[in-house]
């Protein structure tokens, strides 16, 4: 290390100037202009002024200028003074202007690719090849699962050129096909970041467009002989209109129906008679709006919605209904609100979530803190006020005793 170095290292009121510099270097690529410092603590005043001979105060904002310092270091005793080593030396880094930076991160995460690209073959490294070459989608999702984390994305881009080299001949459900190359049958299912992935190389290979609705997701699989486990993927539902006659006998029956994703991709659309759509958590409270004879189309998610209630709801979208979602008041009750207010925004309103309805349905179920922070994850506005009351009284609250404020809401807002 330099003498100046050292000298400068023994002097604290210089490290913010110095670190700026660099910050110069690595957006000019040049040492020029002026260093600008807000709010000088007493030592940096005390170090600069000696130094420049000129008053500064604390906490007064100063200019100083490059060109100055340099002077100065020029006609010290330090006649071997160079500004680029004094940076390099006292930060102990590499000066690397910001364009440089960009052009090395771009070396090697276009090698990353590479190297996965030589040591797989098939259609598959066909695709990322030309998605890598062309930068089209999926780049820039690969990019930020890249810059996020690349271990992952390596072990993620080998199972999707996996999967697509290995497309079934015969019928096969996609959990099964999913764990027969990752022994995670969960792997694949629909709205993952895996088969969104899997579903971009599936359309290269097809040339397609990618989907954008989950129906046209379920005919690309079906398509490829991947089939959704449709039968066991069902939803309940209650007054739903739709273009076939057999649905709605059932709702001029005042009958509850139980629709699987076949039955729901089968019918090209589901109505209702006023565009409003119940979604509840517990089928409880469809027996009970049933029993009053209360005339709205209903559907029950039965706790975390699956592949089948998006489905619907995203045909019920289709004919311009607005869709209300109320559940229990409890960690999981308010991630199933919270994640359904995030996916269908400004067209699903959450009700009966407030102080009032809380405290009318109180249990005497106690919520353990490992529950609690699930909770972490809620953050839609609308929900805050039942997070804050879990939190402090931690005890759950459910939508079956909170029924009367639930149905008075279905009769005000008809």
């Amino acid at each position: 290390m330099h003498n100046y170095t050292i000298y400068f290292k023994k002097k604290p009121g210089f490290e913010r100037f110095i670190r700026k510099l660099y910050i110069k270097y690595k957006t000019m690529a040049k040492f020029s202009g002026t260093i600008k410092l807000e709010s000088i603590t007493l030592t940096e005043a005390k170090d600069l002024s000696r130094f420049f001979g000129i008053s500064y105060i604390e906490g007064e904002t100063i200019s100083i200028s490059i060109k100055k310092f340099v002077s100065i270091m020029n006609n010290s005793k330090y006649v071997d003074f160079d500004i680029n080593t004094l940076v390099k030396e006292y930060l102990n880094v590499e000066l690397i202007t910001n364009k440089q930076m960009k052009e090395i991160n771009e070396f090697e995460e276009l090698s990353f690719y590479q190297n996965i690209i030589i040591n797989n073959t098939g259609i598959g490294k066909k695709w990322l090849k030309e998605v890598v070459s062309s930068k089209k989608d999926p780049y820039q999702l690969l990019h930020q699962r890249y810059n996020k984390d690349k271990s992952s994305l390596k072990k993620e881009l080998i199972n999707i050129i996996t999967f697509v080299n290995n497309l079934p001949k015969d019928k096969v459900l996609l959990s099964i096909y999913a764990s027969t190359y990752t022994a995670d049958p969960h792997y694949l299912d629909l709205d993952t970041g895996h088969s969104n992935l899997f579903l971009y190389a599936i359309c290269y290979i097809r040339n397609l467009d990618y989907p954008n609705t989950r129906e046209e997701k379920i005919k690309i699989l079906s398509s490829c002989n991947i089939e959704i486990d449709n039968l066991s993927n069902y939803v309940l539902t209650y007054n739903l209109l739709s273009d076939k006659k057999n649905i709605n006998m059932f709702s001029q029956n005042k009958e509850s129906l139980i629709l699987n994703i076949q039955n729901i991709i089968n019918t090209n659309s589901f109505y209702t008679k006023n565009n409003k759509v119940y979604i509840f958590e517990n089928p409880s409270i469809l027996t009970e709006i049933i029993s009053k004879n209360i005339d709205v189309a209903v559907i029950i998610s039965g706790g975390f919605p699956n592949a089948s209630i998006y489905l619907l709801i995203d045909k019920l979208l289709e004919t311009n209904n607005k869709l209300y979602y109320n559940g229990d008041f409890d960690p999981e009750g308010l991630l199933i609100a919270n994640k359904l207010k995030e996916k269908y925004q400004d067209n699903l309103t959450l009700f009966c979530y407030d102080e009032i309805d809380y405290f009318t349905c109180i249990s005497k179920k106690k919520i353990s803190v490992n529950r609690l922070k699930k909770l972490l994850k809620v953050n839609v506005k609308e929900l805050m006020i039942m997070k804050c009351l879990l939190n402090v009284n931690m005890y759950s609250a459910y939508q079956e005793n909170n029924k009367e404020r639930i149905f008075s809401f279905i009769n005000n807002n008809k």
